[in-house]
C-alpha cells in the first residue's frame, strides 16, 4: 500500500476522517501509528509515501471502520 498522489492522500484523510475508531498503520520492526491520532497521523502519511510503503498494514477495531478503509486500502495497494 502507497500513497503516490495529493488526491490519493486527500482519499486516505477522508477515510480516516469517518472512522469512528482507532484506526492503526502497522508495519514492520514494531512499527505502529494511530492513525486519528495527529503526530502518528504526520509520521504515518511520510512512511506511506517511501519506497518501501508495501510492507505496511492497515488495522480498524470496529466492522465500521473496515468498511471505509477497505475501499481505500485497495485502491492504494494496486
Amino acid at each position: 500500500m502507497k500513497i503516490r498522489s495529493y488526491s490519493e492522500m486527500k482519499e486516505f484523510k477522508a477515510a480516516l476522517d469517518n472512522c469512528t475508531n482507532e484506526v492503526w498503520l502497522v508495519g514492520p520492526n514494531d512499527e505502529y501509528y494511530n492513525m486519528k491520532k495527529e503526530e502518528d497521523y504526520i509520521n504515518g502519511m511520510i512512511r506511506l509515501c517511501e519506497t518501501d510503503a508495501d510492507q505496511l498494514g492497515i488495522f480498524t477495531t470496529s466492522c465500521h471502520d473496515e468498511a471505509v478503509m477497505m475501499p481505500v486500502c485497495e485502491k492504494l495497494a494496486a
